[in-house]
């Protein structure tokens, strides 16, 4: 049930990670505190499609 889902950084908008999700124990959306090599700092990434 893992599924693989696309993070975008939430200041500059680019898609920098990929990642997988359990879709039975997480419902709403990822949101992770990750590096944006653009921002060159730790920002929001959320989940996209």
């Amino acid at each position: 049930m893992r599924e693989i889902v696309i993070l975008a950084c939430s200041e500059c908008k680019r898609r920098n990670y990929t990642t997988t999700k359990n879709k039975k124990t997480m419902t709403g959306k990822l949101e992770i505190k990750k590096y944006c090599k653009f921002d060159k700092k730790h920002t929001l990434h959320k989940e996209t499609k």
